[in-house]
């Protein structure tokens, strides 16, 4: 079931962060009236109950995406929107920005804050951000990533920003209160801009070693107006996940196109380890890494290198009639919640 929609607004950006495909050069965007129709067709599927907005950074948008986040509110939709805090250049001018936001109708905001960010942008402007939403109980949450060598640690943005920061951990019941203070901190995933020079021994390893939880369950809208049935940070050209033009496509049949995809539902059911793993009983050549910073870092390597898109290519066949009988067994057993959370568990 499909609860959100996310918009990459624009892939511009005042931040060039290593690792994001986003910057000050990119002039690619979506108009306001692209975004109002997408909402619409969004809230006629009548289980999207939430619209994100994203980037690059969307307060670039300006007043577009203040009209964006009242056009959702008016369709009975929360919005969030996900921000590196640059419009905090004092905490008076972060109040007035709080302010229009929430004139608009926003539900809660994120705020990127971490050592990649702040090559870019004053660590003040994000605490100026975050004080302002504190200081008016705006639900907030801090999107912080981090590497063995990070300096902007979680113990240090709970004493540089003054407030008792609180670990965000999933499926965890928060107070009104306690949702105003929330930082999820997690490893730096070493997809996009300078990937080939990244050093991976600074990295933080994690889990990856089962099935995907975002793919074919949320829905992304690229800033050039194309379809991503995932979280979005796998490189942004990969054919898997690059899809419909949904200036000229509607959403319901993109979703529909994605469900129908052999490879999103192998991703979907079994995860792009056991992909790999495929790959290499079919080729012994083709070998990968022991360890991956999490599962959208091995996925990107699926969907991106040569080799694994061969060997997939020259077993297409046996991997539909795997991939069909899987997916069949999983929509019989769809009733079965606890089931499917078994089946699904990492």
């Amino acid at each position: 079931m499909i609860n959100s929609i996310c918009f990459l607004t624009t892939y511009r950006c005042n931040a060039k962060c290593d690792y994001c495909e986003c910057g000050p050069k990119a002039e690619t965007g979506l108009t306001l009236a692209e975004m109002v129709r997408l909402i619409d067709e969004a809230a006629e599927l009548g289980t999207v109950n939430l619209v994100v907005f994203s980037g690059g950074e969307p307060s670039l948008l300006r007043d577009d995406l203040f009209a964006a986040i009242g056009h959702a509110t008016s369709r009975g939709m929360l919005t969030r929107v996900v921000t590196n805090g640059m419009w905090g250049i004092t905490p008076k001018k972060a109040e007035e920005f709080v302010d229009r936001l929430l004139e608009a109708g926003l539900s809660e905001i994120n705020i990127s804050v971490d050592d990649l960010h702040q090559r870019w942008i004053p660590l003040e402007r994000p605490r100026n951000a975050f004080l302002a939403c504190y200081k008016r109980g705006v639900k907030c949450l801090l999107a912080h990533k981090q590497n063995k060598s990070s300096m902007i640690t979680v113990p240090y943005l709970r004493e540089f920003f003054g407030v008792d920061l609180i670990d965000y951990e999933h499926g965890r019941e928060y107070t009104e209160e306690e949702q105003c203070r929330l930082i999820s901190s997690g490893s730096i995933i070493p997809v996009g801009r300078n990937e080939d020079q990244a050093d991976l021994s600074d990295h933080i390893y994690g889990s990856w070693r089962h099935s995907c939880g975002s793919v074919l369950r949320d829905i992304i809208v690229g800033a050039r107006g194309n379809f991503l049935p995932c979280c979005g940070i796998v490189t942004k050209n990969t054919p898997e996940l690059t899809r419909e033009d949904l200036r000229t496509t509607s959403l319901i049949d993109a979703i529909d196109n994605a469900n129908r995809d052999v490879m999103l539902n192998w991703i979907a059911l079994e995860g792009p380890a056991a992909i790999a793993e495929f790959v290499k009983e079919k080729d012994p050549s083709v070998q990968f890494a022991d360890e991956y910073v999490g599962i959208c870092h091995i996925c990107n390597e699926v969907l991106t290198r040569p080799d694994v898109r061969r060997v997939i290519a020259e077993h297409l066949p046996e991997i539909t009639e795997r991939v069909s009988t899987h997916r069949a067994f999983f929509e019989g057993i769809r009733g079965d919640e606890e089931l499917v959370a078994s089946y699904l568990r990492p």
